[in-house]
């Protein structure tokens, strides 16, 4: 009973961080989607570079995402899905958005995919996405879970990239919000793979 209670207060605490980091919204998510904050046009390269990476990182994530809501058995890993798609989803959109305005692609120019190799950190394989793909029940939990938990750590790792190069206030604050979301999301991705 007590490890159910911790694991719905975790569920919920994620979902409290989506929201916040979502656009702090009530309405329904199929309503008119929030704001986007605009960006200060100030910015250098490593601004650019981090926002054309994360886009990339964010956009595999919604990928395992979308697979776990259609594979995951387990209703805390459903709800963990759900709500890291809701967050990363609202993060394109404004990552996508300062970009724009700065005329620069959402893609890093020597690549046609977007997701490069995190400044040296592996991104999870297509070959990984399409075992996932093809698995399900309890083994696709495990899996959704460990890969998801690697992706994640691969974003905090990111986040030094602008908090230490970046000159784009907008884009610091988002890096750091995100390295402290993602950190939460691994330790919680942990206690259901062992619980």
């Amino acid at each position: 009973m007590a490890a159910r209670l911790m694991r719905l207060r975790a569920v919920i605490a994620v979902v409290v961080a989506a929201v916040l980091l979502g656009g702090c919204s009530d309405e329904p998510k199929k309503a008119a989607p929030n704001p986007i904050p605009t960006a200060d046009t100030a910015h250098n390269d490593t601004d650019v570079m981090f926002l054309q990476m994360m886009v990339g990182h964010h956009r595999q994530g919604l990928q395992l995402t979308t697979l776990a809501a259609q594979r995951a058995v387990r209703p805390e890993v459903k709800e963990l899905a759900a709500a890291i798609r809701v967050t990363e989803s609202e993060e394109v959109r404004m990552m996508t958005a300062w970009l724009a305005a700065w005329s620069r692609p959402d893609v890093p120019p020597d690549t046609h995919d977007g997701h490069v190799n995190h400044g040296g950190q592996p991104a999870v394989g297509p070959e990984q996405v399409a075992g996932l793909a093809g698995m399900s029940g309890t083994a696709f939990d495990t899996e959704f879970l460990a890969l998801m938990a690697g992706h994640q750590g691969a974003a905090v790792e990111m986040v030094g990239l602008v908090t230490s190069g970046g000159q784009n206030p907008q884009t610091r604050e988002l890096a750091e919000r995100i390295g402290k979301a993602r950190q939460g999301q691994v330790a919680m991705m942990i206690r259901l793979m062992n619980a």
